[in-house]
């Protein structure tokens, strides 16, 4: 774990890394919180695949010796997705990645936003220590199924 962690923006080479990762994170983060229902439209729809092969132009990635490990997406002032390879949680990924996606909300807007599932304990928690605050909760879905969601702000 000596060599330094990369960020750069994802290459067309990353993709099949990327849905990888975005599957991994969603059956480790997401399946154990939703009934099997949505586990099975997760699997039959793929989202995964489709979120990786179009919107990989606008990720930004963590890697390390040539692996991937965590992804992040801005879109103006919301931190779209931030994901890190859970063989690879604690280990300061997801801190450098929220970092660079603050810097690049910081560009344009003042306040970040972002949403998180409310079962997601672990995240809300990271997000809270690196100055995030909760500003309200609401419903939403999650491959069918009804998910409450906290949106977070951070003043940048």
């Amino acid at each position: 774990m000596g060599s330094k962690i990369i960020i750069r923006r994802a290459e067309v080479r990353d993709v099949p890394a990327l849905v990888r990762l975005l599957q991994r994170s969603w059956l480790v983060t997401w399946a154990p919180e939703l009934p099997f229902e949505a586990v099975q439209a997760f699997a039959a729809a793929d989202p995964a695949r489709g979120h990786a092969e179009n919107e990989w132009r606008e990720f930004t990635v963590a890697t390390r010796e040539g692996i991937l490990l965590g992804l992040v997406q801005t879109d103006h002032e919301f931190v779209q997705t931030l994901h890190v390879d859970p063989g690879h949680w604690n280990n300061g990924v997801g801190s450098k990645l929220l970092n660079e996606a603050e810097q690049q909300i910081a560009r344009t807007s003042s306040v970040a936003r972002l949403e998180v599932r409310s079962f997601n304990t672990r995240a809300r928690a990271f997000y809270v220590r690196h100055g995030w605050t909760e500003v309200r909760q609401y419903r939403g879905t999650e491959c069918g199924s009804p998910v409450d969601n906290f949106e977070m702000q951070k003043v940048l």
